[in-house]
């Protein structure tokens, strides 16, 4: 009888989760974006409002992967929690081979 074995393993889902948290640093902090305050040309307040705009709205893309991140390593802890219970019930169980144990 071929039994598949009932696997997950959460640390390949940390190390996916870890580099998706490395490569949001440098996204986190909006690089090297500079505003100018002291200039009075026309339009540098629109510019202004619309870099901040942009940093806000990459700020909040930034936290939404970062806590999918952390989503994708509570559910592969709880993937492997439910395997290791099923592994457990399922060497529970005496299943006789249908070919008499041959």
């Amino acid at each position: 009888m071929n039994m598949e074995v009932v696997k997950s393993d959460s640390a390949v889902a940390g190390k996916i989760a870890t580099a998706i948290a490395s490569s949001l640093d440098g996204s986190a902090n909006g690089g090297a974006i500079l505003t100018d305050t002291q200039t009075t040309v026309a339009g540098n307040t629109n510019a202004q409002e619309a870099i901040q705009a942009m940093l806000n709205g990459q700020n909040k893309i930034v936290q939404a992967i970062g806590k999918a991140s952390s989503n994708l390593q509570s559910v592969a802890h709880e993937f492997e929690a439910a395997d290791q219970a099923t592994r457990q019930l399922i060497s529970a169980i005496s299943i006789p081979s249908p070919t008499g144990g041959k």
